[in-house]
């Protein structure tokens, strides 16, 4: 997710005092966490220049901090990367959202948005977004300049990755989203 998204999160356990969701945001050590090696934008850019893109990092999936007897405590202002994750069958069963190539093109194009709002920002594990918007800046741990590492830089939009099958659906939601974008900058 994107700091921006974090601070949205924050925000949001501060007014409901769910506060106490941050102590379990350290339960995974840093090295431990999935590290994503891009930006949803740096990925574009990379196909753009037809540069490889980097493998994700294999690392086994975690339950998510913020879920409470199978319900998201964060619903209201869970991420995009959560948001998007629309399925036809129920993903406890399978243990991932079945997604058409549709929704996925649909989901990338509002990442891609995302990050672009917040420039400039960082991009990286949710853990890892949290724990730094939490740490006081003051403090040069070796903790928070380690988590500081995995971090990437928000990029802004060279391309926007729209596979030819789906232009014709995709672009009036691009063209919507600019709107709003605009409005909003």
């Amino acid at each position: 997710m994107t700091s921006l998204e974090g601070k949205l999160i924050l925000d949001y356990l501060k007014k409901n005092n769910l506060q106490y969701f941050l102590q379990h945001t350290q339960k995974f050590p840093p090295k431990k966490r999935y590290h994503p090696k891009t930006t949803i934008n740096q990925e574009a850019w990379l196909a753009l220049k037809d540069d490889p893109i980097p493998e994700p990092e294999e690392t086994p999936i975690k339950t998510c901090v913020f879920l409470t007897n199978n319900k998201c405590s964060i619903y209201p202002v869970r991420p995009m990367s959560c948001r998007a994750m629309v399925s036809s069958t129920p993903c406890h069963k399978t243990g991932h959202a079945a997604m058409t190539s549709f929704q996925m093109s649909v989901a990338t194009l509002f990442y891609q948005f995302i990050e672009m709002l917040d420039i400039n920002g960082d991009y990286g594990n949710y853990l890892d977004i949290l724990e730094v918007l939490t740490i006081s800046p003051e403090t040069q741990s070796i903790q928070l300049i380690l988590v500081k590492s995995f971090l990437l830089k928000n990029q802004r939009i060279y391309q926007v990755m729209m596979p030819p099958e789906h232009r014709d659906e995709l672009i009036p939601i691009m063209d919507e989203i600019q709107c709003i974008f605009h409005t909003k900058t």
